[in-house]
C-alpha cells in the first residue's frame, strides 16, 4: 500500500486529450519509445489544450508572463514501441500563487476515436474514450513567470480558464 498516489492518478475524467504516433526516431536502442520521448508527448499536451482554452503564447505574453516547467515526475508502467498510438490525457490541480500542477496519463490505444479531428499535429479531442492500456502517468509543476524569468502569481483570468476546464476540482 502506497501513501500518496503515483503521478497523474486520482481523476476519473480528464479534461483534455491528444493522440500520437510514436515515430521510429522516438525509440531507443532496447526498441522502446525513449524516455525523453515522453516529455515531448505530456508537454506537447499541455500546450495544445492551453491554447484550446484560448491561452496561446501571445494571449500568456499579453497577461505578463508565460508557464514554464520546474519539475516533471514521470512513472512508467509498461513500454510502448514505434508504430504505437499514444492517448495522453491531462488536467489541471487547483492552482496556487504562480504555480498549477498538470497531471497526466498515457494509453497505448488499437485506433482514433470517432470524431478526433487531424490538424497537421496531434490529434485532438476534448472527450476522449475510455480504454487501452496504461502506459504512463505524469506530473508536471509548471511556473508562470514574468519576462525577466521570475515567479508570479498565475493572473485572474487563467485561474478562471483552468477551472472551467476542470469542473469539480
Amino acid at each position: 500500500m502506497r501513501d500518496e498516489p503515483e503521478p497523474g492518478e486520482g481523476r476519473a475524467a480528464p479534461a483534455f486529450a491528444a493522440w500520437f504516433r510514436v515515430r521510429f526516431h522516438e525509440v531507443d536502442a532496447l526498441g522502446h519509445v525513449n524516455n525523453a520521448s515522453y516529455l515531448n508527448y505530456i508537454e506537447q499536451a499541455a500546450i495544445d489544450h492551453a491554447t484550446h482554452l484560448g491561452l496561446d503564447l501571445p494571449r500568456l505574453e499579453a497577461l505578463g508572463g508565460v508557464f514554464v516547467a520546474h519539475r516533471h515526475e514521470i512513472v512508467f508502467h509498461r513500454p510502448a514501441y514505434a508504430g504505437a498510438l499514444l492517448r495522453v490525457e491531462t488536467w489541471l490541480d487547483p492552482p496556487s500563487g504562480a504555480r498549477v500542477m498538470r497531471n497526466y496519463r498515457i494509453y497505448e490505444e488499437a485506433d482514433l476515436p470517432p470524431g478526433s479531428e487531424r490538424s497537421g499535429r496531434p490529434i485532438v479531442a476534448t472527450s476522449p474514450a475510455a480504454g487501452g492500456e496504461l502506459v504512463v502517468s505524469a506530473t508536471t509543476e509548471w511556473v508562470f513567470a514574468s519576462p525577466t524569468g521570475r515567479p508570479r502569481r498565475i493572473p485572474p483570468e487563467v485561474v478562471a480558464l483552468f477551472m472551467k476546464a476542470n469542473p469539480g476540482r
